[in-house]
């Protein structure tokens, strides 16, 4: 089987009368070390405003405890460096001003990014980031520090340094030339001696897409020096939180081999670093060896953020910058939440390029999106989205699609990336004044944004398979996105656990190509479909462990079904990956003479307990495949969210709290208008300066599955919320005049 790319698949009611009127961090990070192989598929909450609220972090499962934010990010450019002057301090209380009037709760700080080329400064900066935080404290809004940890650019000639302040100008690059940083010091230890190093050349690792080398998680000295940073600084600027960023390989494979990493791999696994020639190693899944390597580059920098976490006070708000934690490529990077949240109390997913996109979708977010929500419900732990920007219309709809997944908001532009002039730059917004529609309106309808998921379908993760198994999109990644963009597209909600669910609120499960299972995954497995639940596989399954080892029976034969899985052979080499012949085959499977008869529709099923199993060989990444999995669960009683008379490309999402169900609908395509001359210099895109929406006119009907006491309308588009009238108390008829962008019905039993 080759390695399908499936692209996206593109009323008369019941009701009286109606009475009224691409570019992604996915495609950025395979860039970065330019070894990934082949592109992979592209396939919520209010706040008080007393300050001191939005730090008190909830237990696991109290929705109303969660500290909710409402963030912009806070920009410093090269007049910052100027500090102090009268003119900056008045710029920075107008900014202020603006937060406090746009609904704003949080700042976080961008630029002055790259934080180790501005050492010889550290001591205005951190003055500066003190007299900021003091006027946001007066208007009670938080402001959190962000920056790089770990990159420093390094440009090697004049085209480099071009080419950093062309596409990378939001950065503040304030860099010493290659001879002076050479000889930086911090606390008795050299910088440089800080560098991952190139594990085929030996010489320090490069990252041409910000022109930067990077320091090494694994050098003690850097640990250190980095925990020492984190302690002066908070002494310093009094800031309320703490985003520590890019602590994952850059460079992917090719770092990091300097005498630390050689070292922990020893010690901690057990294995000498080989050659790159040695092909029986690199890029071989079947390597136990290999597969400690990802494992271990995944440790290292979770291990990086429990160092950071140890200088912060206890319980300090703390994230790191991540894009994605269930993509293919991750392993190289060793960037996954499920990692880094073993250290963090805060959970963020960068939606890289346009939002929505500038073909007018935004659903590529779902997959990475729904898994970070996951996450993050499971830690009791806020989950920051974060769209770029430049003016109102994405700003708002940046907003509103947080709040449809249920997810904090914090709205940023990136004109660094624009390569303008400054008074073509002084023509352009500021980030606060882009955001005062979306979250005032928020700020004042905090009982819209509470409550949890409301669905029973879920979409298992499995991570053993990403980490132990997938060498290319078409092995797991392509077929777990796939699943929850055809959920969403069929009007299906769902939740993605990074474990598998106990039967309950979850009654079906989805797995897609999960080829390794544990033994106690599976024994879990076992346990939810005898207590009733569904199980709905597709593709390769329970063929192999937790590591990746080959099980002698498989799970599929543990069940009772025959079918022989047919593995491909693919070479090892370095770099991982880039010696596949194209198509890439799959593993597929040979059907057995003593297998289960199939059912109607191409199933095997069989029951245990309550409950059962339902399977079939083919990858939900095929149209036909996912077809027959939304027919299944429609057929097992999965009727999506209860209204009806939406334009097809509408999409909804519930949620429940207490009495009150929460209804979110949202466009999930909307018409762009590209600016005539703006473009993002890193995609070569045009950027999206207008979105267009076609206004709401027919009624929509509400079935609800009990009677109903009160139904109310609410939206950013109304002028004020309105009651819904009855048509009896299940069925319910709502006038949408005057709606095009975002509504929610708030349905009180």
């Amino acid at each position: 089987m080759s390695d399908p790319i499936t692209p996206p698949m593109k009323n008369v009611l019941d009701c009286p009368p109606n009475a009224g009127l691409g570019w992604t961090r996915r495609s950025f990070v395979q860039s970065l070390g330019g070894m990934a192989l082949a592109a992979g598929i592209v396939p919520a909450l209010p706040l008080t405003e007393a300050v001191g609220e939005i730090s008190n972090r909830g237990e696991k499962g109290a929705d109303r405890a969660r500290p909710r934010y409402r963030a912009v990010s806070w920009w410093l450019t090269f007049d910052d460096l100027t500090w102090p002057n009268p003119e900056l301090m008045d710029k920075i209380r107008r900014r202020a001003d603006q937060c406090a009037a746009n609904g704003v709760n949080s700042c976080i700080i961008f630029g002055t990014h790259l934080r180790w080329d501005f050492m010889p400064l550290w001591g205005r900066l951190h003055d500066e980031f003190r007299f900021i935080a003091d006027e946001l404290h007066q208007r009670n809004i938080k402001l959190f520090d962000h920056h790089s940890a770990t990159i420093t650019h390094r440009p090697r000639n004049r085209d480099e340094a071009l080419s950093i302040w062309q596409r990378n100008r939001h950065h503040v690059p304030f860099y010493p030339t290659l001879a002076e940083a050479a000889t930086w010091q911090y606390e008795g230890s050299h910088l440089n001696d800080w560098r991952m190093m190139d594990v085929a050349t030996g010489s320090s690792a490069y990252v041409p897409a910000y022109n930067a080398e990077q320091f090494c998680p694994n050098h003690p000295a850097f640990q250190q020096a980095y925990a020492s940073y984190v302690k002066r600084l908070l002494a310093d600027t009094g800031i309320d939180g703490l985003m520590s960023d890019d602590m994952i390989f850059y460079a992917d494979w090719r770092a990091c081999g300097c005498p630390h990493c050689r070292e922990r791999f020893r010690r901690e696994y057990g294995h000498k670093l080989p050659a790159v020639s040695d092909a029986s190693f690199w890029g071989n899944r079947q390597s136990a060896a290999f597969r400690d390597w990802i494992a271990m580059r995944f440790q290292s920098t979770a291990d990086f953020l429990g160092g950071v976490k140890q200088a912060l006070p206890r319980d300090f708000p703390l994230l790191t910058c991540c894009s994605s934690s269930d993509n293919y490529y991750l392993p190289s990077f060793g960037m996954s939440y499920q990692s880094f949240i073993q250290n963090c109390n805060h959970v963020m997913l960068e939606m890289c390029g346009s939002t929505p996109t500038v073909q007018g979708n935004w659903d590529e977010r779902i997959p990475a999106q729904l898994l970070h929500l996951d996450i993050a419900r499971t830690h009791a732990a806020p989950c920051f989205g974060l769209g770029y920007g430049f003016f109102p219309d994405t700003a708002f709809f940046i907003w509103a699609v947080n709040k449809f997944l249920g997810s904090d908001c914090w709205f940023s532009t990136l004109k660094g990336r624009l390569n303008l002039n400054p008074a073509q730059l002084a023509a352009l917004a500021d980030d606060p004044e882009l955001v005062g529609e979306g979250y005032n309106w928020e700020k004042n309808h905090p009982d819209m944004f509470r409550g949890q998921p409301d669905t029973d379908i879920a979409i298992y993760f499995s991570r053993h398979t990403r980490d132990n198994y997938g060498q290319v999109p078409g092995d797991y990644s392509y077929d777990y996105n796939a699943s929850c963009l055809e959920l969403m597209r069929a009007k299906l909600a769902c939740e993605v656990p990074a474990e598998i669910p106990v039967y309950g609120q979850t009654r079906r499960l989805l797995l897609s190509s999960v080829i390794c299972l544990t033994e106690e995954q599976r024994r879990q497995l076992m346990q939810f479909m005898h207590a009733g639940g569904m199980v709905i596989a597709t593709g390769p399954t329970g063929h192999y462990d937790g590591k990746g080892n080959r099980l002698a029976t498989s799970w599929l034969k543990e069940l009772g079904i025959m079918a022989e899985l047919i593995e491909p052979s693919r070479p090892g080499g370095f770099p991982p990956y880039q010696n596949f012949l194209k198509p890439v085959q799959l593993a597929s499977y040979q059907k057995h003479p003593a297998a289960v008869p199939l059912l109607p529709g191409g199933w095997n099923e069989v029951a245990f307990g309550r409950g059962r199993f339902c399977w079939r060989p083919e990858r939900m990444a095929t149209k036909a495949t996912a077809a027959a999995v939304i027919a299944r669960l429609q057929a097992a009683g999965a009727t999506g969210v209860p209204l009806s008379g939406l334009p097809a490309e509408w999409q909804l999402r519930q949620y429940r709290d207490g009495n009150r169900l929460l209804i979110h609908a949202l466009p999930g395509h909307v018409e762009t208008i590209l600016h005539p001359v703006l473009q993002n210099q890193f995609s070569k895109e045009r950027i999206v300066e207008k979105l267009q929406f076609v206004p709401l006119s027919q009624l929509l009907k509400l079935v609800a599955p009990a009677p109903l006491a009160k139904v109310i309308l609410h939206s950013p588009d109304l002028p004020e919320s309105r009651n819904v009238q009855p048509g009896n108390a299940q069925t319910w008829c709502v006038d949408p005049a005057g709606i095009r962008r975002y509504f929610i019905l708030e349905c009180l039993s």
